[in-house]
């Protein structure tokens, strides 16, 4: 139907009506997202993450964070939820191998949060797949090691970010693959600031 419309315009020499190119723009991205595949969940296993040996006989999670359940957070649409799975790369790579000690992981901050953009004007914008929200993933915690073998402490704070912008075309699939790449970019970016951190402290990584 589209095509008979398309060449009728062009057969009357005339411009086509600016509703219809919104249509066409519009079906053409309907039919972009469609068939747009399930998103892969997010897993703190198929991350990768490699086990640090600690000098601590136990490791104790504290969850400080709080999870809003109103715009703009949409953390408790998630699975897991945000600070679990802070929790849960925790239990993978801070793993306790000493003979005494402690580390503490407290986290304070594990927020998903989905802001609409403000729109774009003009005709140029009107035929373009604008975008249409900003996906934001914020980690902060705190990590504190107490040895008592030697009276030795030390506290490292902890915090990662990651951002993406998606476009108004963007299907529900294509919105939740997008929190999830925020997920594994923040984990990913926690994990390596606390074996940076880690790494700097003597006697907390052992061989």
């Amino acid at each position: 139907m589209l095509k008979r419309v398309f060449s009728l315009a062009m057969h009357m020499q005339m411009p086509m009506p600016m509703p219809m190119k919104m249509l066409m723009v519009s079906l053409a991205l309907v039919a972009c997202t469609a068939t747009s595949p399930a998103p892969v969940p997010v897993s703190v296993k198929s991350a990768g993450f490699e086990a640090l040996p600690l000098n601590a006989r136990q490791l104790e999670i504290i969850e400080n964070w709080e999870m809003p359940i109103k715009p703009p957070y949409i953390g408790h649409l998630q699975q897991p939820y945000p600070g679990n799975l802070v929790s849960q790369w925790a239990t993978q790579v801070l793993m306790p191998a000493g003979g005494s000690g402690e580390m503490i992981l407290d986290i304070t901050r594990a927020a998903v949060t989905k802001v609409k953009l403000p729109p774009q004007t003009g005709l140029a914008s009107a035929l373009t797949d604008q975008q249409d929200s900003e996906i934001r993933v914020e980690f902060e915690a705190q990590l504190m090691w107490l040895q008592p073998v030697g009276g030795s402490q030390a506290m490292i704070k902890l915090a990662a970010s990651h951002s993406v912008t998606i476009p108004e075309s963007s299907s529900a699939n294509d919105v939740q693959r997008a929190v999830n790449g925020c997920l594994n970019k923040a984990l990913a970016g926690l994990d390596s600031q606390a074996r940076a951190e880690l790494a700097k402290l003597d006697n907390v990584i052992l061989p």
